[in-house]
């Protein structure tokens, strides 16, 4: 979807490859069988780090502390570009407002411990906290934005 959503923004040609996991696709990219791809920090950083591989942007919308002077997507001449990875907390929809209160007030204190910002720091990752309605509303707008990238890509499910 990363580079459906470049190809769709700036009219280059790519061939989508599908591999089964990211370590096989960083292989090959390593190795010259494919040009470029868009992969999650964990699998990516330490490659970087290494001299593996070079980072041309950050598909999200702010930099990553662990690949300061790597700019994003946006800042590299894309402009409007966002492809973050976001993940989020559910309960069944009957689950008691108190319930859900009581967790939502957790999961706010968790988002600035120490401990969580640090493991989150070391996975290039950061933590976002929201009530279940801006979760909602955030979940709309991707739902709307990945849509049309399918829909112009004429994706179908498998």
């Amino acid at each position: 979807m990363a580079g459906e959503l470049l190809k769709q923004m700036t009219g280059i040609d790519v061939l989508h490859v599908p591999y089964k996991s990211n370590p096989f696709a960083i292989t090959d990219l390593i190795g010259g069988q494919i040009d470029f791809m868009f992969a999650d920090t964990s699998t990516a950083v330490p490659q970087i780090n290494g001299g593996k591989l070079r980072a041309l942007g950050v598909s999200g919308t702010k930099r990553l502390a662990s690949l300061p002077n790597v700019p994003t997507v946006d800042e590299a001449g894309v402009k409007g570009y966002d492809m973050s990875y976001w993940s989020a907390v559910y309960l069944p929809a009957n689950a008691p407002q108190a319930v859900v209160k009581k967790l939502n007030e957790m999961f706010a204190r968790a988002a600035t411990s120490p401990g969580v910002l640090g493991l989150l720091a070391s996975n290039s990752s950061t933590a976002t906290h929201s009530t279940p309605e801006g979760l909602a509303a955030f979940q709309a707008e991707e739902s709307l934005k990945w849509g049309r990238v399918i829909k112009a890509a004429g994706i179908q499910p498998e």
